[in-house]
């Protein structure tokens, strides 16, 4: 697979998982580890958790293809 085309490929995928990681995330309730006001801590850590999350599921999945691709 052309690199362009699997960059443009992981660039569109991280931003699905992205979405879908944030909706997902946003199930825990972190709010009983936090003292109360503390809503912007709480979502920095929601916020930087999906990121990470989606980068390297991203990433994992990236590289599965990529290396499949160079086996054939």
């Amino acid at each position: 697979m052309p690199a362009n085309l699997l960059a443009i490929f992981e660039l569109i995928m991280f931003f699905i998982v992205f979405g879908i990681s944030f909706q997902a995330f946003s199930a825990f309730d972190l709010s009983k580890f936090f003292k109360k006001g503390f809503t912007w801590q709480i979502q920095i850590i929601y916020i930087f958790s999906t990121i990470i999350f989606s980068y390297l599921f991203t990433k994992a999945i990236v590289n599965l293809i990529a290396l499949s691709s160079s086996l054939v």
